[in-house]
């Protein structure tokens, strides 16, 4: 997935309490949510995907989220 967001472009935050981020991949809407229980649902092109805290490779679901947030607000300067 990290791959995945490095080609990102565009980025906007979801409302804070869904810990949410979404951007836009070649005009596909990603999204990525901290579930509350050490999991992130990553949703795009009409699937989703929940991701275990082993596949997080030693990041908390919120690190991985703001990872998200923060490379896609790098992508879009």
């Amino acid at each position: 997935m990290a791959i995945v967001c490095l080609g990102f472009i565009g980025c906007s935050d979801d409302d804070d309490e869904n810990k949410c981020a979404s951007c836009n991949l070649l005009g596909v809407a990603i999204e990525a949510c901290d579930n509350g229980d050490g999991t992130v649902t990553v949703s795009g092109g009409g699937e989703s995907e929940v991701i275990s805290g082993e596949q997080l490779e030693g990041q908390s679901a919120a690190e991985y989220v703001e990872a998200l947030e923060q490379g896609c607000g790098l992508l879009s300067n």
